[in-house]
């Protein structure tokens, strides 16, 4: 069966299945606005950064915006939020903390501002009198300005993370990712701890309260209160969560994992609903990998595609790995046209896309001019991807970033394409469309992950052109395979 996408949540009956956004989607941050929802997450190198996706129901997903404007860095684990009619999103790169700003979700947004405070991982908050404060790793409090766009005071460290049990299976003691809200006179502290990779059972989402923000605070009675407790689970690594009460005043959590055997995949996001006790504490009361009610709230029916015909404006999906000369992609008549830079296929910033299916095809239409090297690539970042490329009559297939065979083909221009079929990736070529010939260099990419190369990054399929002249595109074609 083949079909645009493998994956839908949202199974049509009232209830949902996980993940919510499936593919590399890590450190979520979401907010309600009225009847709306808002989410980001982290893009690390690729850009452009800080996509912005829309929902009613916590759900359904549509992509909405890139918000972040000629940003060099990094970037990660943001906080979004809306306080006195304008959004703000808090962000850590290069060693600081940084923010933007606009009054509307899906445009306007202002340039990023260097708040110059180190740790990592920001967490806003507004206490009773109206004062303004980022929490950050190690549950670290800063003073911010009525504006929110500085930073007033030093890092205060007020609560210590609560020790974790040697006998678990973690990375170390880490406790980053604050997130807080306010409930029943009580603000709610929940943090990530264990590290986020490494052993299944590393990462866990913790929880603690108090009735002012300097404390003092208690930890909960059910910490932790999202984590993976064997390796043998579908979601493991499952941590930095956000939380978010819905129209019916229904209380949500939104936390990213890897999915077990697919860690190539990066970490997807689940939702799981969480349930306040007597006490006033909370409890997530779902498994992740059972399908549960949904939350309330209209569905968007998103139009987004991971085919593209690169006609028009719309946007696609497209990321580039630390790309900042965008006038090397012109769209033509006859679709995308790409400049080649650099000679390394790795560092001539391919166009990739984020995708969260066990199997798919990609396959697109391919013109090299002028000495351009251009194709096909599964990336996971710069000296580590798979590809299949064209240059001057001779197509090369490339593992782990070293160019693995190569074929004479006496021509300039070709259909390509490859089959990641449950992680055993080949790549194919023709000459009308109709009859592929496969180069028999099949590569088994299961290892190309974070636990082998760092980074917290996923396997992207995608597109790049090398080496100057330039490439041209046509009738790029996603379609997932189940």
């Amino acid at each position: 069966m083949f079909k645009e996408l493998v994956h839908k949540a949202d199974l049509g009956n009232g209830y949902y299945l996980n993940p919510v956004l499936d593919g590399d989607y890590a450190d979520p941050a979401v907010l309600r606005d009225g009847e709306d929802y808002y989410l980001t997450a982290s893009t690390g190198k690729y850009l452009p950064g800080l996509t912005i996706y829309h929902s009613r129901d916590l759900v359904n997903w549509e992509l909405l915006c890139h918000p972040l404007r000629d940003f060099d860095g990094s970037v990660w684990a943001p906080d979004f939020l809306k306080y006195e009619g304008k959004y703000y999103i808090y962000f850590c790169a290069e060693g600081t903390n940084w923010v933007i700003w606009s009054e509307q979700a899906a445009q306007g947004w202002s340039r990023a501002i260097d708040l110059k405070v180190g740790h990592i991982d920001p967490g806003h908050v507004v206490d009773e009198e109206g004062n303004r404060y980022l929490f950050l790793s190690d549950n670290c409090m800063v003073p911010l300005s009525r504006d929110g766009l500085r930073v007033t005071g030093e890092p205060v460290q007020v609560l210590k993370a609560a020790q974790i049990p040697d006998e678990w299976d973690i990375e170390g003691a880490f406790p980053e990712a604050p997130n807080l809200f306010r409930k029943d006179g009580y603000y709610y502290l929940t943090y990530a701890d264990g590290g986020t990779s490494g052993p299944a059972t590393s990462h866990m989402i913790m929880a603690a309260r108090a009735r002012k923000l300097h404390g003092p605070w208690e930890l909960s009675p059910y910490n932790p209160v999202v984590h993976t407790w064997n390796r043998h689970e579908k979601w493991v690594s499952k941590g930095h969560g956000h939380f978010v009460e819905d129209t019916e005043g229904k209380w949500w959590v939104i936390y990213h994992a890897y999915e077990n055997g697919y860690e190539t995949l990066g970490r997807k996001l689940l939702l799981s609903p969480v349930e306040f006790t007597p006490d006033g504490w909370f409890r997530v009361t779902a498994p992740a990998d059972q399908a549960v009610c949904k939350p309330a709230g209209s569905v968007i029916e998103s139009g987004d595609s991971l085919s593209d015909n690169f006609s028009g404006d719309r946007i696609r999906g497209w990321r580039a790995w630390g790309e900042h000369d965008w006038s090397r992609y012109q769209k033509t008549g006859a679709g995308l046209r790409i400049s080649g830079v650099y000679e390394t296929i790795g560092k001539g910033h391919p166009l990739t896309l984020i995708t969260g299916d066990h199997s798919y095809e990609i396959s697109v239409h391919l013109r090299v001019k002028n000495g351009c090297e251009a194709g096909i690539i599964l990336q996971y970042n710069e000296e580590i991807y798979n590809a299949v490329s064209l240059r001057e009559g001779v197509l090369r297939v490339y593992r782990l970033g070293a160019e693995l065979a190569r074929k004479k083909a006496d021509f300039d221009e070709c259909w390509l394409k490859m089959k990641n079929d449950e992680q055993y990736v080949s790549f194919y070529y023709s000459e009308d469309r109709i009859r592929y010939r496969k180069l028999n260099y099949v590569i088994n990419a299961a290892s190309q992950n974070t636990h082998a190369y760092n980074g917290f990054l996923s396997l992207r399929p995608g597109i790049f052109a090398v080496g100057g002249g330039e490439a041209e595109f046509r009738d790029f074609r996603y379609t997932g395979v189940k």
